[in-house]
């Protein structure tokens, strides 16, 4: 009998850097702070992925999150913010589920299903979440730009309501 290899598993390790790429982009076209902070960020999801570390995927998705943030600050359209935003918590769903999968069955267990539909419903909820909030952002407000930071805060919100279930 082998041991485990009590690592992060790979579909959502690779799902994880897809989204923090996308998150990681948008931050970048918004502005140069915003791409610094959001380079540190996944390089910190990055870390936190090979050490097995999810306090460090936490910091690291924060940073992503407040660089889309900063950025959409200096002018990047909504939209933009709303994909940078619901990528960067989808990015950290999925490496927070990668390492969790890997410290309790091991990188060996045949996990593709599981890890597919995680994938599949993290996707889901985000865009969901996504679409109510700029929903209310065109049809709620007047192009107010607090009004488009309070909806992307309420949206967060019940994504990651949404996530914790």
């Amino acid at each position: 009998m082998t041991a485990l290899t009590r690592r992060p598993t790979t579909i959502s390790t690779v799902a994880a850097a897809a989204a923090t790429i996308v998150a990681l982009l948008t931050a970048v076209i918004g502005s140069i702070e915003g791409g610094v902070l959001a380079v540190f960020g996944a390089s910190l999801i990055a870390v936190g992925l090979f050490r097995s570390t999810g306090r460090v995927v936490d910091i690291g998705a924060g940073s992503i999150f407040v660089a889309v943030v900063v950025a959409g600050v200096q002018g990047l359209s909504t939209e933009l913010v709303v994909v940078g935003t619901i990528a960067a918590i989808v990015a950290w769903d999925l490496a927070t589920n990668a390492i969790e999968l890997g410290i309790q069955l091991g990188r060996e267990a045949q996990t593709t299903r599981l890890e597919s539909v995680h994938v599949i419903a993290s996707v889901t909820v985000g865009v969901s979440a996504a679409t109510v909030g700029y929903g209310a952002f065109v049809f709620g407000s007047e192009g107010q730009p607090v009004g488009a930071i309070v909806l992307l805060v309420l949206a967060v919100l019940f994504l990651l309501s949404g996530l914790r279930r």
